[in-house]
């Protein structure tokens, strides 16, 4: 799920990059990169956030095309090894950022070191680099370059891509599994994963990169596309459920709309006595006050987020998560002490929040405390970008409601249902593999269990 970021322009572009990966740092926390191509190249990129990463040093950069991200891990292990950008010398240097996973990764790698190629990281980011980098190298046509990527790659991908003395290529997978925005600002274009990039940068979004579709703008700011596949799309579910800000357009729905229905949606199947809803900053937000507006109860803060702890799901390691949930919310004793409270979150995915943040409002005093998720249960792994790459750390995968919510110590849980985040969403094609098991992208047995068993070995570095 990780921040990608591509600019070209008549000026200099690094200052706009990073204020753009300030805006999409919600996507990643592991990692962060740049690379600007001018004349002088500028690449940098460690671990950490993007503020702990970059100094005065970066505004020197004269490139006016660049790439950024940054990197929540999915694939590979962790560190700044693995960050991106990954810049490969070929005929044409190029710079590569991506977000999603390819779920082929490992069959490719072979296919690399059998060739000669050795990748310098495990991550499935450096394999589409060096295989891009070959292709286009052969043609010096990008439309043919990406048409071989889509031939070879499978699962998920939006890439941004700077080519030194060509332009700026962005490109996104045939189902549109992540997202992937245009915007422009006089002189200047972006790609970003989310809109709300834009807007802090004075940029005016012009459209969705559509799946499998190619974008290329060349040094004299010539716009170029060309729809390379087709496949019914499978956007992301989770994207407006919990990942994207609230303040983007996505897949042309707005985030912050799509969640206000998710709220309206469940009240409509609530029948419980309460006193006052609340919500696990942040990302619930919108849906509980839309929630508490609909059954005609007063939404409260509840639960205070500490600022200073990033966001918990994407951690790397559990024991990293468990310990962070304590230091990351505290409850607003006056809001919930002796009411029956309904607290609203986006998900339950492995459960340890929602268990700790039930028992964190019953020390405070709540008489009841009934759950409620935006999300329908997650009981299947997703290999398209998503951290959790097994079955058996998914909570829903093997308990039943009754279940899940005695094993969260709550009075009551209530789920999301499909149907509903469909409505919400206003789209009929989405990617629900991890509720449904239905795996849009081809992946086998074999490429899964390597995925996952891959996944859990780069968690312990």
């Amino acid at each position: 799920m990780c921040g990608v970021i591509g600019l070209i322009s008549d000026r200099p572009v690094v200052q706009d990059l990073l204020y753009g990966m300030f805006a999409l740092q919600h996507r990643g926390q592991d990692a962060a990169g740049v690379a600007v191509f001018g004349s002088t190249h500028y690449v940098k990129k460690g671990k950490g956030l993007v503020a702990q990463i970059f100094d005065d040093e970066i505004i020197s950069a004269d490139g006016c095309v660049g790439v950024g991200h940054t990197r929540y891990p999915t694939a590979g292990t962790n560190g700044a090894h693995a960050a991106h950008p990954f810049v490969i010398e070929s005929s044409s240097k190029i710079a590569a950022v991506h977000n999603g996973n390819i779920t082929n990764y490992l069959d490719i790698r072979e296919a690399l070191k059998k060739r000669g190629i050795f990748p310098d990281s495990d991550t499935d980011a450096e394999m589409l680099s060096k295989v891009f980098a070959g292709h286009y190298e052969h043609s010096q046509d990008v439309f043919s370059a990406v048409s071989s990527i889509m031939e070879t790659m499978k699962g998920s991908y939006s890439i941004v891509i700077a080519i030194d003395k060509i332009g700026l290529l962005a490109f996104r997978d045939p189902y549109g599994f992540r997202p992937l925005v245009l915007g422009r600002k006089g002189m200047s274009y972006c790609f970003a994963s989310e809109s709300v990039a834009f807007e802090s940068l004075g940029f005016k979004r012009i459209r969705d990169v559509e799946p499998g579709e190619a974008v290329f703008i060349d040094l004299n700011l010539n716009v170029v596309s060309c729809k390379i596949q087709e496949r019914p799309t499978a956007h992301c579910m989770f994207e407006w459920v919990y990942f994207a800000r609230p303040d983007s357009h996505i897949d042309g729905r707005s985030v912050y709309n799509a969640r206000l229905k998710l709220g309206r949606q469940l009240a409509k199947r609530w029948t419980t006595p309460i006193d006052v809803v609340i919500a696990v900053p942040d990302t619930a937000r919108t849906a509980a006050a839309a929630f508490a507006e609909a059954i005609g109860v007063k939404y409260r803060e509840g639960l205070i987020k500490n600022r200073y702890i990033g966001r918990t799901f994407i951690m790397p390691t559990q024991s990293k998560r468990e310990s962070s949930v304590r230091l990351k919310l505290n409850p607003i004793i006056a809001s919930v002490n002796g009411r029956r409270v309904a607290v609203v979150d986006d998900s339950i995915v492995r459960g340890t929040t929602s268990r700790k943040i039930v028992q964190m409002l019953r020390d405070a005093g709540a008489a009841e405390v009934h759950f409620i998720s935006t999300c329908p249960p997650i009981k299947n792994p997703c290999h398209y970008g998503i951290d959790f790459p097994t079955r058996g750390e998914l909570i829903a995968s093997d308990k039943t409601e009754d279940e899940i919510c005695k094993e969260i110590g709550a009075d009551s849980l209530t789920y999301q249902t499909i149907a509903d985040v469909e409505i919400s969403c206003k789209k009929q094609n989405l990617c629900m593999a991890c509720l449904n098991g239905v795996y849009p992208s081809p992946i086998s047995s074999e490429q899964m269990v390597m995925l996952a068993e891959q996944r859990i070995e780069a968690r312990k570095c």
